[in-house]
């Protein structure tokens, strides 16, 4: 089979579909994978801090005062937030007890 110079041979299209087609399906389950906190542990609030060590979470205070920061330690009984916004210069050290809510982000 002979084809013109600057005319794409038929076999290479049908690989590059088939390539793109696995590429989407590859891809697929990774932006499935979302965090789903267990609301049903003892520790909620505890174990979501856990799974946000060195990402950033908002804290809901009991006072009503929100702060959002990353999370550079757990231990058990606070957590200690670096970078807070609005606050980048500080960080704050927060009694696990004196939080009603953790506010992460699970898609993008």
């Amino acid at each position: 089979m002979k084809h013109a110079r600057g005319i794409i041979p038929r076999r290479s299209i049908q690989v590059s579909v088939l390539a793109c087609v696995l590429m989407v399906f590859t891809a697929l389950p990774l932006s499935a994978e979302e965090l789903q906190p267990d609301v049903n542990a003892a520790d909620t609030i505890k174990q979501t801090l856990d799974q946000q060590v060195g990402k950033r979470a908002k804290v809901k205070l009991r006072s009503g005062h929100e702060l959002d920061g990353k999370v550079l330690k757990v231990g058990s009984n606070g957590v200690h937030l670096a970078e807070l916004t609005g606050m980048e210069y500080f960080d704050a050290v927060i009694r696990l007890e004196a939080i009603d809510a953790v506010i992460v982000r699970v898609r993008k």
